[in-house]
């Protein structure tokens, strides 16, 4: 946990070449997920085009599941 911004973020790499980024914010008992590859946020792919507010975990683990399940990023695809 990030006690200075009170948060908690986790980073699964899956083999689609997509990482799901989740915060956790305590205080409100929200998420915020979002799509990377690497280190970079992406915003267009079919989930989002920006990062995604959840009210529940269930909400959040539904996003990091779509992330999951994206076809495979292209070799070549850059990301702007």
């Amino acid at each position: 946990m990030n006690n200075l911004l009170n948060k908690v973020n986790a980073k699964t790499t899956f083999s689609n070449g997509y990482t799901a980024s989740v915060v956790y914010f305590p205080e409100n008992d929200e998420h915020e997920v979002a799509v990377m590859v690497g280190d970079r946020l992406v915003y267009d792919t079919p989930i989002t085009e920006d990062v995604v507010r959840c009210e529940t975990s269930q909400q959040a683990w539904d996003v990091v599941g779509q992330i999951m399940m994206l076809p495979e990023r292209g070799k070549n695809e850059t990301v702007s």
